[in-house]
């Protein structure tokens, strides 16, 4: 499941076209790509820190809520759109990949690609926000390419399974939908785990998403470096993840051709 030059044009002019889709017919065109993270700040600055006041840490400022929901949303923003939408591709996709002769493995890629230009946009955005409330950045930012790094390659080699799983089970789609919004409210996004009932505490940790998501609250409210526990985690799950696509790839690429 080699990435050839050819491959790495095509995931390029698949990221374009994606983007340019997007908001084709738009009057505003890719200005979206600005505008919807920024009435999303917008909107969570305004509301959450004024009705939902919360002390988290060592930062307890009144927007210490808008900050931890904020980079919570994002990062599973990204997770999530990602599962979903390569999980969906192949099937999405059917008739281009009987017409042209595209890598099955490598061709989701151009999907993780557009999925991560919006979130560095949308957290551009949100880094000058924080500097507009006076939060400012720290020297722990530079560890989140990593901590968004792992995120991704987790949410790709699931996606990855699933898109071959969807091919045979077309149900695949339609249950991921259920399990993404159960796992948005079992992780730790819109509240924080100290609400949580003892019992149910340690349980949380069971979810590779929250490693992530807590790495990216400590970055950003504390300035504390990722524990090297959950970065091995994600590191371990995400490459078990992309190894078991591979093998899904080689053992079934001729049948998944045949029946799409």
């Amino acid at each position: 499941m080699g990435i050839s030059r050819a491959d790495i044009t095509a995931i390029a002019l698949f990221m374009r076209q994606d983007l340019l889709d997007r908001h084709r017919g738009n009057a505003l065109g890719a200005a979206w790509l600005l505008i919807q993270p920024l009435s999303l700040i917008v909107l969570f600055s305004t509301v959450f820190s004024h009705l939902m006041k919360a002390r988290l840490n060592s930062y307890a400022g009144p927007y210490a809520y808008t900050v931890y929901l904020i980079a919570g949303v994002l990062a599973w923003g990204l997770f999530a759109n990602t599962v979903q939408r390569v999980a969906g591709i192949y099937s999405e996709k059917a008739g281009l990949i009987r017409k042209i002769p595209v890598n099955l493995g490598v061709m989701p890629l151009y999907v993780l690609g557009v999925e991560l230009v919006v979130f560095c946009i949308s957290f551009a955005l949100y880094a000058a926000y924080l500097l507009v409330i006076g939060h400012g950045l720290n020297l722990a930012w530079l560890w989140l390419p990593l901590v968004v790094g792992l995120l991704c390659m987790v949410a790709y080699g699931v996606g990855l399974v699933l898109a071959m799983l969807d091919v045979f089970v077309p149900d695949v789609n339609n249950l991921l939908g259920i399990v993404i919004q159960y796992g948005f409210w079992m992780t730790p996004i819109v509240y924080v785990p100290d609400i949580l009932p003892p019992w149910l505490r340690p349980v949380v940790w069971l979810n590779p998403v929250y490693w992530a998501m807590e790495s990216i609250h400590g970055i950003v409210l504390d300035g504390r470096l990722p524990s090297y526990l959950p970065m091995t985690g994600l590191a371990v799950l995400g490459v078990g993840l992309l190894a078991l696509a591979a093998w899904m790839h080689g053992r079934l690429e001729k049948q998944l051709r045949d029946l799409l």
